[in-house]
């Protein structure tokens, strides 16, 4: 009788973990975890920005070596290739006066000015027609003249 009363009590005590750990059905897997979709546009490439102040040495190490330099008294002209000079009509150009930028258009990619420019990228090109004829333009007055 004591036998199977220790019977008995094993079997209520372990009886359902020994149940479980005799389980023949196997355990779930637990579903793969989905990787984050890559983003379909891909990020635009780093801007070469250049500043007003700044030398021909600082804008030649921010955007390259120009295609064309040209200067004129206290002027330098940086010229650079923007590839899209059969649509804009002319090439990218770095004003410098006395050695610092003081101005830039730009049309090609990849480039910006964190100045003010003359020309900002959405204006659209025209035409520079003459000013009207002013019938009082280059009139000297006040002048008399003695025989």
């Amino acid at each position: 009788m004591r036998k199977l009363l220790s019977v008995a009590i094993v079997t209520l005590v372990l009886g359902p973990s020994l149940a479980l750990a005799q389980d023949p059905t196997p355990a779930p897997v637990p579903a793969p975890v989905a990787a984050p979709a890559p983003d379909p546009t891909p990020a635009p490439p780093p801007v070469a920005m250049i500043r007003p102040g700044m030398t021909e040495a600082d804008v030649r190490a921010s955007w390259g070596d120009p295609a064309i330099v040209k200067h004129a008294n206290e002027w330098t002209y940086l010229f650079y290739r923007n590839y899209e000079e059969h649509r804009v009509g002319w090439l990218d150009v770095v004003f410098l006066q006395n050695g610092q930028v003081v101005d830039c258009i730009h049309r090609g990619s990849g480039r910006g000015y964190a100045g003010q420019s003359s020309s900002p990228p959405d204006r659209v090109p025209g035409p520079t027609l003459p000013a009207e004829a002013d019938s009082t333009a280059g009139a000297v007055t006040g002048v008399r003249v003695h025989n």
